[in-house]
Formats: C-alpha cells, structure tokens, sequence
C-alpha cells in the first residue's frame, strides 16, 4: 500500500511565502554571526611550529585522528565519568541532530521531489519509519531538556554557578526554553493536523464524502499524488496510514479531536508558527550565544595541539598583556568553552578554598575577545587586573586535570601560564617565588645551596657512585633539587641508590653539574630563566657518556623527556645526543623493569594495606599508572585504590612553581591536607608516592592533619628497599614519616 505525506496543511500560501522569505534573512544572519566569531580568533598569533591552519586540517582529516575525533564529539567519551551529564548530553544532541535531519529531509521531500517532479520521498513504509523515528528523539530531546533544567535549576551544582560576567549580551537567552518549545510545538503541530485526520476520517466512514475537504487534507501535494491518495481512499483504504506510527502526536490527535475545525485549524496555525519562529530564533541565536560551542568545539577538537601534554608551547617569551598576544588556536578554545564548569570541579586550588576556577578564566578572556574588533591596530585593553587576578593566576598549580576532564580539550594550563608570565615580567611575584627563582639563576637549584653540596647524599654509602661526565655508563641518574637537597627526601634517594647497587645495575650522576630541570619554572612563567636552565643541563648531558637517563621526580622527569629530548633521536647543536623520550624513565618504570626481567628480587611480602597517589606530572602528563602499581603487586601488598586515582588523582598542590610559594590566605584546607584525608578514610596504614615533592608535601600534611600515629606516609623505593634488603640490612633503616625530623 502507498501512501504520501501531507504537505503544508492548512498553511496559507502567504504563511508559506513569508516562510521562505524569512528563511534567507535568518541564513544570512546565521552566516554573518559565525563569520563574526571565527574572524576573532584570528586576531591571535601563529601557533609556534605548527603548519598553517588549512594544512593542520588536512593533517587532522586522516582517517585514524577523524576516526577519534567523530568518537569525542558523536559520544562525549570524556563525559563517560558522569553518566547523568552523558545521557542528558547525547539526548539533546543527538534529538537535535534526528530533528534536524528530519526536517532537512522533509523540506527536500516537499520543495525538490513534490514542487520539480510531482513526486515524494516520504511515502510508503519509508514514511511510517520516518515518522516514528522523529516522535522519538522529539521525546529523547524534552528527556534531555528537562534533565538539563532539573540539574540547573534544582540541583543547581555550583560549577554552574560560575562568578564572571556574561560574555555578550546574548548569554541570558533562553536557549534550553527554546529547545523544548521547538521540540513541543513540533508535537502539537503534527497532534492537530492528525486530529483533523481523524476527524475527516470519521466523516468519511459514515458516508459522508467531501472529496475537497479530502483534497485540503494532504495540502500542496501535486496533482498525481493527490489523485492517488484520493482513489485509495475511494477503495476504502484509511486516511492517514502513518499516524499510529507518530505515537506522540496520535495520542495527542485523539485528545484534540473534539476540538471545532475553526478552533482546531487556528491553534494548528498558530503552533505552526511558534516552531518555526522558535527554529529560526535558535538559528539565528547559535553564533551570538554560548550555543556557538556547537562548531567552536568540533573545530578545536579537530585542531587540537598533537603534541604531547608535557611539551609546553611557547609564543611570547614575555607573556600575555592581550587577546591579541594569544595563538589563534588559544583563542579558539576559549570560543571552544561550554561553560560546564567541570574544570572548576576537579580544580585542587578551588576546592582548597583559592579564587581560581578555570572556566572562569577562560570566560573572562572570551568576554575580552568578543568587545574586541576583528580589526584592530590599535591598544587593546589589558587581561590583568579588572580581567583576571593576580591571585588567580598564581592559585594554579599545573596539574592539568582541568584540562583532562574538559569535554571539547581546552588547554586552561598553558593559557593560565602565558598570563603567569607577563606577571613575572613585570615582576608580580610571590616573594617565596622571587627568592626560589633568585637562587636557580645564582645556584642552579632553589635550595639556595651550593653546587658542590649536590651531591653530598652520596657520602653515607658504602660504594662509589660513578661520574657520568668521566665514564662510561649505562644509566645516568638526573638526580633532582628535592632528591638532592631536602634531608626527607636524602633517604629515600640513598635508598633507590642501594637498590640500583644491590641490582648490579651500571649507573652515574653528574654530581655538581646537574642543574634543576626547569620544569617547574617554566609553568611559573620564567621563560627566560628555564631556557637557561636547559641550555646548561642540555651542554653536561652532551658530554656526559651515557645510554638512557632516569629520575626519581616527576616533575624532572617531564621536561627530561618532553621539553629536552628530541623525538628522531637526533643530534642538536644544544648536545644531549640521541636522546629520545623513549629513553628517559621515571625510576618506576625503571625498577618495574627489572623486577620484570628477575634482577631484583623480593626477599619478603610486605603485610601492608597501602594506596597510591598517582603525580600529576608522571600520571596526567606522561601516562605512567602501572608500573607502580606492579611494583607494589609484586611486594605482596594489599593495595586499595583512593576515590580519586589514575587520571581522576588530586593534585598535592606543589606543581607550577607553588611549592615555592606562600599559601594563599584564607585557604579552607590545603590540597595535601585534602588528600592525607582521603587516604585516611580508606582506613590503610600507608599512603605511598613516587615523587620527592609528594614525599614532603603530604608528610608535611600528615603532621598539620594530626594523623602521624595512622597513616605513614612512604615513598616507592622505600617499600621495595624493605622488600628487597637482605636480613642483615633489616627495615629499620628505613622510618615512617613521624620518625623523621620535619
């Protein structure tokens, strides 16, 4: 049986000619808004070593990277962790996405194939599909709709609630309120027009033959088709085929049935309109209102940066005064923002009680953005001060869960550390900071100590630590400023030495050569100074004789493999030959090797209940989350993983240079603090680290938190030294964390 669908009944022919006058106005006004916005982001600069963009996006176009990208913005995988935000989310996209293909495929249906060629596309069986299909995501888009109300407006998270100003004038509008009177005015619409179906159906079964009436029924059908239906109808088949298979719209035409024809007609009328006025409003709004996010969005996840998160770009070595000092892709991703405020959730220094939220950072330089013209030779307002605060910038701590938890890959660290950097080129600074900077210019550590003194650790071993700028060696150990320096930390590092010895393991330092990495200065915004830094340590490795390099701190670790190493292995003028990322290793990685291969060998199983805290520069950065835990698997320990682990873990809130300096006042409680809390509550006897940082900053915490009595606070290399340590070095030489001094 073939049946058509009725076109346009009951819309007035002049309904129908404002309609399509209306619709390249609202074209136009869309086009002119998106060319708007997108011009803004090229007030920015040239991405540093990157190609231009057109090739970037044939670069990004290849089949493996779009095949990721149509996973991140078809699915949200990102927003997986949340499973209320990832239904709510895929409800209203993907409603919206069916609606619209819906009526794109309709309009074809109705001004291509019925006006040129007197024929229909939704016909038949085809057309019953089309119909339920549409009745669906009309429903999975209000499903949606209202979980969006109900979590902004009931549940009211206060990541929702971000505290800066609207961004244009447009950010009021109503755009959840607009969604669901599209998605209701389509239901109501298609409801009266099969309660006139019906209706006429009714009149046709008692007899009652009014083939004009019939003929108004299927609207500005073309003649053969009207023929048609009219004679199935004559042979007794039922008006409208279809309308049991619109469930939404033939419950409500059997409600709206006893309506009067004028009232029935009007009312049909009138919500015809309002969804059309409601999908032209949307239209028009998406380039003028946060719904831009809808294109900035796919964009910056399709020109997102490829390299890797530990690599940090530079363009201005003095920092961020305006908008215009951004790379253009910055400021897309600021275009990019959804103001979900997720970032603001996971953010260590605003749950601590600091005036941080990423977002809102991000927002602030998008309101700049948008009062800027895109065309402009002319001073541009500064971002410091009245924008973004001091005070804001410094409260990061560079852990980058921000910018792992954003769902469309916002880079809100390196855009808070281009800002970090005009600061210390005007001198802003945390006096802590100041002094930590002053001593790595004079000293090359920020102990303030001198280089001779690096490698005083070494002098209560009883074997001798290989110089790797005189002999040859198979692992140069990159010590590290905290490894080196901090008495706390001095243990743990004769340890990992005793352990490397016990192994047979050939290995060498630098002793006063090695200077800090520069990983830290660099993400507090001395630019000038990490170049130094790296340029010095770059000039020992080259001659120093070597085949792959390891530390023990994160943080080194980072910059050593990501900032330092060159990815073809290849020589530089700067030195440090052959050098890959591949061969440089956090000492896990290194002791997990070897375990692997037998050379170390436990001597006894821990009883010990333990969780691990994962550093934000081994874990986020760099990927690294097994190789501790298999350590801590092979000791025979009971592990139990914190709430926040992998790449969820809480940040100690020494990164970005913070260890440095003073807390921020008016904390409610320290990120450290935090965390020794979290351990506390698993009930565990021991919180184990992998970073000299974490070993100070939580046993630090454990004391001000008064848990020294419950929770030992012990590093990786401790645990497997007690492991490992013949009978006659028995544990004891290694104490818990209240046996040490402070």
């Amino acid at each position: 049986m073939d049946f058509s669908r009725p076109i346009l009944w009951n819309v007035p022919h002049v309904s129908e000619l404002l309609l399509y006058l209306l619709m390249p106005v609202v074209l136009a006004a869309f086009l002119a808004g998106t060319v708007w916005r997108v011009r803004k982001w090229f007030l920015g600069q040239a991405e540093p070593g990157t190609d231009s963009p057109g090739r970037q996006l044939l670069e990004a176009l290849r089949p493996r990277r779009l095949a990721g990208l149509l996973k991140n913005i078809l699915f949200q995988s990102r927003l997986s962790r949340d499973p209320f935000s990832i239904v709510m989310h895929q409800a209203i996209f993907w409603g919206m996405v069916v609606l619209f293909l819906g009526t794109a495929l309709a309009t074809v249906d109705q001004d291509v194939a019925n006006l040129l060629f007197d024929r229909q596309i939704l016909r038949g069986q085809f057309y019953r599909g089309f119909e339920l299909v549409l009745d669906l995501f009309g429903v999975v888009l209000i499903v949606g709709v209202v979980m969006a109300a109900y979590r902004r407006h009931i549940v009211r998270p206060e990541r929702l609630a971000l505290p800066c100003t609207p961004v244009t004038l447009w950010d009021r509008f109503p755009l959840l309120g607009v969604l669901f009177s599209i998605a209701v005015t389509g239901f109501l619409t298609e409801g009266l027009r099969i309660a006139e179906g019906l209706r006429i159906e009714t009149q046709v079964a008692s007899g009652a033959w009014d083939r004009t009436a019939l003929r108004g029924f299927f609207g500005h059908i073309g003649p053969t088709r009207q023929e048609a239906e009219l004679a199935r109808i004559a042979a007794g088949g039922p008006l409208f085929p279809a309308a049991p298979w619109a469930p939404v719209g033939y419950a409500l035409g059997r409600l709206l049935e006893p309506l009067p024809p004028g009232a029935l007609r009007t009312l049909h009328q009138v919500a015809w309109w309002l969804h059309a006025l409601a999908a032209f409003g949307l239209i028009v709004a998406v380039p003028l209102t946060k719904a831009f996010h809808l294109f900035s969005s796919p964009a910056n996840m399709l020109l997102r940066h490829p390299e890797p998160p530990g690599r940090l770009p530079v363009f201005a070595e003095s920092g961020v005064e305006t908008v215009r000092d951004f790379t253009w892709r910055q400021l897309m991703q600021v275009e990019a923002c959804t103001w979900c405020g997720k970032c603001q959730e996971v953010c260590p220094a605003r749950s601590s009680g600091a005036p941080l939220s990423p977002c809102s950072v991000i927002q602030a330089v998008d309101a700049q953005l948008l009062r800027t013209p895109s065309r402009t030779d002319g001073d541009l307002p500064s971002l410091h001060g009245s924008r973004v605060r001091p005070e804001e910038l410094w409260a990061c701590s560079t852990c980058l869960a921000c910018d792992e938890i954003c769902p469309v890959y916002i880079e809100h660290p390196r855009l808070i550390i281009d800002l970090r950097r005009r600061l210390v080129d005007r001198g802003e600074v945390d006096e802590g900071l100041q002094d930590a900077l002053v001593n790595l210019q004079r000293y090359g550590n920020s102990f303030g100590q001198s280089p001779r003194k690096r490698a005083d650790w070494t002098k209560p071993l009883d074997f001798k630590i290989k110089d790797a700028r005189k002999e040859l060696v198979e692992y140069l150990w990159f010590v590290g400023d905290y490894a080196s320096y901090d008495q706390r930390a001095q243990e743990v590092t004769r340890l990992v030495a005793r352990l490397l010895h016990t192994a047979g393991v050939d290995f060498g330092i630098l002793f006063d050569k090695e200077q800090n990495a520069g990983n830290d200065v660099r993400r507090a915004g001395e630019e000038g100074l990490f170049g130094l830094l790296r340029e010095k340590n770059l000039k020992e490795l080259a001659a120093a004789r070597f085949q792959k390099l390891f530390t023990t701190d994160p943080h080194t670790y980072n910059t050593l493999k990501n900032e330092y190493a060159q990815t073809d292995g290849a020589a530089t003028s700067e030195g440090a030959q052959g050098l890959t990322p591949s061969g440089v290793l956090h000492y896990a990685e290194l002791f997990d090797e070897l375990l692997a291969r037998g050379v170390l060998r436990p001597n006894r199983s821990l009883d010990l209940s333990v969780t691990y805290h994962d550093p934000c520069y081994l874990g986020r950065y760099n990927g690294v989350y097994q190789a501790p835990r298999r350590i801590l698997r092979a000791l025979g320990v009971s592990l139990v993983e914190m709430p926040r682990h992998g790449p969820d873990s809480f940040c100690c809130g020494a990164g970005g240079g913070r260890i440095w300096m003073k807390d921020i006042p008016g904390l409610d409680e320290r990120p450290a603090e935090s965390r020794i809390r979290e351990a506390l509550s698993l009930g565990v006897e021991c919180l184990v680290v992998a970073c000299p940082k974490d070993l100070v900053m939580f046993q630090d915490a454990v004391k001000t938190v008064g848990a020294e009595s419950r929770l030992r606070v012990a590093d990786l290399g401790e645990l497997l030294f007690e492991a490992i340590a013949p009978p006659t070095q028995p544990s004891t030489l290694v104490g818990t964390s209240h046996d040490r001094a402070g």
